[in-house]
């Protein structure tokens, strides 16, 4: 087995044709071996959501135990078969991030933590005289190692899954399954958040109490629950403009044309942008101010790029139109209350700075920081290193997060953490970027325009909202991140039976 990085497997690809390692026809062991991985990649995915957002330590361990068990099977199938692992886009960024974040949890002497950090030495020395002992000459720059190291294991499990999915998915076939997983994902958590509003009786899946919250669907907040549709809206926005292309020629309207199409397109022409509405009113109706800003800010980008591109993609631009006015339709139909409130408090707090929340939290949280500047408290240990500062909201009231990931982040990480946070949204938008300005193909092009809209959202919606602890929202970023670095490499590659009427072509699905 080799390893190769996504860079090496675009400059392998671009050049003259070769063999594949498993050219040759798998043998039914190794197909069913390759239905397993796959299926249990997408398992994970599609199951991550409905363990309360894969939050909670015994949820986390689940995915991380699952996600690694099945890279390890990859791995020596791989190396029986010689078949290359190749590395995901900004895996170098979040390696050392990943790195950074194991630093923090690690004991060194006392002598380097006062170098690196005056303030924790302090806290330390000062800790020990109230305790009567002696201060230790070992310890860690993380105030609350313990959750650091669970962090580490969160971002750790990330990151595997992140390798894992960008090797299953190798051909257009697999990347069809995976928008398809995701969609049938988001429609689900979807149908099921609207059953359960309609018939709440206090209790998650009618049956497990919580205590605080605004729930939707299995997320204890439903501004969580928001994001992870944004993603799913997105995604599933640039399969569906792809695959409208193939019906720009068809015949008008003909009810027994569509009576005899395939039961997958029937699904896509009519299902679909049904499922994509629900979900996108979701959002609308998740009372995540963020998330709907950042979903307006989406699809005003894919706007932008649809009328960047000419005469050819003005029916794109229209739809994009047609979507947004269609989604606050379904908004209104489906809890109006929701986001009539929703878009009174985004429009009140804009009108009024003074008296928003996050405004009176965030400078309490840079005075934090400066006392933590370059090492950070330990990633995870906002609520705990907080009180240190604290002056709003007093009383029994927990401030457990920044309300912003970045802001988080450099409480947390410091400078050097939160440098490694920009240099990996960088690389992965710089990479993005190269992917749509390189594909060939409307039908890829929107593809991946679909795949990099999403990983923007996700960037735009960590400013206002704290997100670094649901897993499996990070999940559907790697998701999206496999999209658009791989849909417009895959066209060239596995041929299929994915085209009209069923014929045979050596072009990809997404060609």
């Amino acid at each position: 087995m080799r390893w190769r990085s996504s860079t090496q497997y675009r400059e392998s690809t671009s050049g003259e044709p070769r063999p594949h390692p498993e050219s040759a026809r798998p043998s039914r062991l190794s197909r069913w071996t390759e239905g397993i991985l796959e299926g249990g990649a997408l398992g994970v995915l599609v199951l991550a959501p409905w363990l309360f957002g894969a939050v909670e330590p015994w949820a986390q361990a689940a995915v991380f135990s699952a996600t690694a068990l099945l890279l390890a099977v990859w791995i020596v199938r791989a190396s029986a078969t010689g078949r290359p692992l190749h590395l995901p886009s900004g895996w170098i960024p979040a390696v050392c991030f990943l790195a950074w974040v194991s630093f923090q949890v690690m004991p060194i002497p006392s002598g380097l933590v006062a170098l690196l950090c005056p303030e924790r030495f302090r806290l330390e020395q000062q800790a020990a005289h109230l305790l009567g002992i002696s201060a230790p000459r070992w310890f860690a720059l993380s105030v609350d190692p313990q959750m650091t190291r669970r962090y580490a294991w969160e971002f750790a499990g990330i990151g595997l899954y992140a390798v894992l999915l960008w090797n299953i998915v190798s051909d257009g076939r697999r990347l069809r399954r995976l928008l398809l997983a995701i969609l049938a994902a988001g429609a689900a958590l979807t149908l099921f958040g609207i059953i359960q509003r309609a018939t709440w009786n206090g209790y998650l899946y009618w049956v497990r109490p919580i205590h605080g919250g605004d729930p939707f669907g299995p997320y204890v907040n439903r501004s969580h629950m928001g994001g992870l549709l944004l993603l799913i809206v997105l995604l599933g926005l640039g399969y569906l403009s792809a695959q409208s292309l193939r019906w720009e020629n068809d015949q008008r309207f003909d009810w027994r044309t569509w009576v005899r199409l395939p039961p997958d397109e029937l699904f896509e022409r009519l299902l679909l942008p049904l499922l994509l509405l629900i979900m996108a009113a979701g959002v609308l109706t998740s009372k995540s101010r963020g998330a709907m800003v950042s979903l307006l800010l989406a699809l005003f980008l894919m706007a932008l790029w649809f009328a960047s591109q000419g005469r050819e993609e003005r029916r794109g631009l229209l739809g994009i139109a047609g979507f947004f006015v269609a989604g606050l339709l379904a908004a209104l139909w489906i809890a109006a209350d929701l986001f009539l409130g929703a878009t009174e408090r985004l429009g009140g707090e804009a009108l009024a700075l003074d008296q928003s929340p996050r405004l009176a939290l965030w400078p309490e949280a840079l005075e934090l920081w400066r006392r933590f500047a370059w090492t950070g408290t330990g990633l995870g240990t906002f609520d705990f290193a907080f009180g240190l500062v604290r002056t709003v909201f007093p009383g029994n009231h927990a401030v457990t997060h920044a309300e912003s990931d970045y802001m988080q982040l450099l409480c947390d990480t410091g400078v050097v953490g939160l440098g490694l946070a920009f240099w990996l949204i960088l690389a992965l938008l710089m990479a993005g970027s190269r992917s749509l300005a390189r594909t060939e193909g409307r039908r890829r092009k929107r593809l991946v325009l679909g795949g990099l809209v999403a990983v923007i959202s996700a960037c735009l919606q960590g400013i206002a909202n704290f997100d670094l602890s649901i897993m499996a929202n990070w999940l559907y970023v790697v998701a999206a991140i496999v999209v658009m670095g791989k849909g417009g490499d895959l066209g060239a590659s596995a041929g299929g039976r994915w085209a009209r009427g069923g014929e045979t072509s050596q072009e990809s699905e997404f060609a």
